[in-house]
């Protein structure tokens, strides 16, 4: 019989409470999510027009029997446009689910998105006044004036964009995605935000070749492309990203092809739209040392070629140190700490951060044995009102009883979550 003076012990009374609560709340948020589309609603501002993403104050949580896990927490941090921005910590710090909450794949009804801002820089389709996207035709001169071209159908002819799709009038736009209905983020999903997941076997599905695959990925997000210009776009795909044969693996299905030829297509999968923004999710972590090489050297081309942004997510300092611009630490769902690079490899402050960096092997290191961080992460349902670290922290202070530390700048770039330093003082 299991004793109830266990902490961990839930009635069956308290069980049906907790049950009753989570119905309501998820009730009330996925009615939110599948409201009629209106666009006033989530248009907004960015607060520095350099940024691509600003995320600010993001509460996303999980409704569980066993009570409300507050996987990300109160995060805030930007991506500014054409840089990198590693997204580090341990497992289950909620990292994927602050990029899974930028893509509004958060698994709904039991996981949503509470509160919070997430801005987006987009451009958003015009529309008329029945709400369908305004198109560009292609003009041609009759009679000294300039009319639009017409088919032998005498239909207009669209003038396409540089995918091979129809073209539209576009608004440069800002929308926060924690507030857009489901029906209107298709529209950004997968066109401007694309996301490399960290298994490529389990995303691809292994009953289609790649080229049917990638295909799809064409036809859901380019408006009038030919099947013609969807498999010429697939193979150019295939090559930029480095593979010898991609007439060949276009026609092979997932199980043909190794763990990082596989991943080669994730990304190609993910750059089919020519996306501002690439979510990348642990993407060298099923691959060997050789082949993550030639994959972070991959994406820091692209990224030059597309001129867009990555929001890069590992647990692998390496990774981080090589492609990083900007760096993001986060801890049971809150940022302790966040810099450029040099700021943090350089220069860590956080305890956590001198943890996670005195744990990392080198290769000219003399230690017997890796540095262990003490102690282990709070429960993420009943989290404590002080520093979440605190029980783990070899510097504790009598300050660390109080209430969590807030971020504080103690330089331009520089930002700490720790009472051991204070607002423009990295040094007490």
């Amino acid at each position: 019989m299991a004793d109830k003076n266990k902490s961990h012990y839930i009635t069956a009374k308290e069980l049906r409470r907790i049950a009753k609560e989570n119905i309501n709340a998820t009730k009330a948020f996925e009615k939110r999510k599948k409201r009629k589309n209106v666009e006033s609603e989530y248009v907004t501002q960015m607060k520095d027009p350099a940024n691509i993403v600003e995320f600010e104050d993001l509460h996303t949580y999980f409704y569980t029997d066993a009570g409300v896990v507050k996987a990300v927490n109160g995060v805030s941090f930007s991506i500014p446009a054409g840089s990198t921005v590693g997204v580090v910590g341990e497992s289950g710090c909620g990292k994927s689910v602050t990029s899974l909450s930028l893509m509004q794949l958060v698994q709904g009804p039991t996981g949503q998105i509470v509160s919070g801002s997430i801005r987006f820089r987009t451009k958003a389709f015009r529309r008329d006044e029945k709400g369908n996207k305004i198109p560009v035709y292609e003009m041609t001169e009759e009679n000294g004036e300039l009319v639009v071209k017409k088919d032998a159908k005498g239909k207009p002819v669209h003038k396409k964009n540089e995918l091979g799709g129809n073209l539209y009038e576009t608004d440069e736009k800002v929308y926060d995605i924690a507030k857009m209905p489901t029906e209107a983020m298709r529209s950004i999903r997968g066109r401007e935000i694309s996301m490399i997941f960290q298994e490529p076997m389990t995303s691809l599905n292994p009953v289609f070749t790649i080229g049917n695959q990638l295909n799809e990925v064409a036809f859901l997000h380019i408006e009038g492309i030919s099947k013609q210009d969807a498999k010429a776009r697939s193979i150019e795909m295939l090559k930029l990203v480095g593979i010898a044969d991609p007439e060949g693996v276009y026609k092979k299905y997932p199980h043909e092809l190794s763990g990082g030829m596989r991943q080669r297509v994730m990304i190609a999968m993910s750059l089919l739209c020519n996306p501002r923004l690439i979510i990348a999710d642990e993407p060298t972590t099923a691959l060997d040392v050789t082949i993550q090489a030639q994959i972070l050297d991959l994406l820091r081309d692209i990224k030059g070629k597309i001129n867009g942004s990555i929001m890069l997510i590992t647990h692998d300092l390496g990774v981080v140190a090589e492609m990083a611009d900007f760096v993001v630490v986060m801890y049971a769902g809150k940022i302790i700490e966040m810099g450029t690079a040099e700021d943090i490899f350089d220069n860590p402050l956080h305890p956590y951060t001198i943890g996670l960096q005195k744990s990392k092997p080198t290769v000219d290191g003399e230690v017997e044995s890796l540095y262990c961080i003490p102690g282990f992460v709070p429960n993420p349902i009943d989290m404590p009102d002080y520093c979440y670290f605190r029980d783990r922290c070899e510097k504790c202070k009598k300050e660390c009883a109080g209430e969590y530390p807030r971020l504080v700048k103690v330089s331009d770039t520089h930002s700490v979550s720790c009472y051991l330093y204070k607002e423009g003082n990295a040094n007490d």
